[in-house]
């Protein structure tokens, strides 16, 4: 119930940045009846551009070091 009215205050408070911004435009057309309402949206464009961003990367190398061996053996193998 509270994630609900959350997203429900959310989205008025969207709303309302939304008509602060002017990205939504409201104006009353009629005075006298119930009002009526003109409603003007700006356009939006989502795309994507070409650019240059540093971006760590990671990096390997070989190198000779000493490492634990481990040899196994069978004793029986000599009375074969």
């Amino acid at each position: 119930m509270r994630a609900l009215l959350f997203l429900v205050a959310l989205l008025i408070l969207i709303g309302i940045a939304l008509v602060y911004t002017g990205t939504i435009s409201l104006t009353q057309t009629r005075q006298a009846q119930a009002p009526a309402f003109d409603v003007k949206v700006k356009t939006v464009e989502v795309g994507t551009t070409t650019a240059n961003v540093q971006v760590p990367t990671v990096g390997t190398k070989t190198k000779q070091l000493d490492v634990p061996t481990i040899r196994v053996g069978d004793s029986n193998s000599a009375a074969h």
